[in-house]
């Protein structure tokens, strides 16, 4: 009677342990977070500047989505997750890209100017 009581509480505590791990719930804050970083970059144009970055966002999405609709949460919020992040990298390289091609054309007004006044 001891051991099938022992049992019986280990199953139990390891059901509990194994339940305790996995999401019951779908990710959809994370899907909706990791939607409006891919908006975000797409307004940043990060199709021109991190194309590679946004797609990979894009498609991790994708596959978040699908894993919600296969009730496997602890997948969908790492897709999720990790679609949020490439979007933000994409939407700090196409940012940062606008910047540089900012300051290049800042210097060749300068340099245009110059050459302006050392004409007169």
């Amino acid at each position: 009677m001891k051991i099938s009581l022992k049992i019986g509480v280990l199953l139990s505590v390891g059901l509990l342990l194994i339940s305790c791990g996995t999401s019951k719930q779908p990710p959809t804050e994370k899907i909706a977070g990791a939607e409006l970083a891919i908006s975000r970059a797409q307004d940043n144009n990060a199709k021109d500047f991190a194309a590679i970055e946004l797609r990979q966002a894009q498609d991790n999405l994708e596959k978040a989505k699908q894993a919600v609709t296969d009730e496997e949460y602890d997948k969908a919020t790492r897709l999720a997750e990790q679609a949020f992040m490439d979007a933000s990298l994409a939407e700090t390289k196409a940012e940062s890209e606008k910047a540089s091609k900012a300051a290049e054309e800042m210097r060749e007004s300068v340099e245009t100017l110059k050459q302006e006044m050392d004409r007169k």
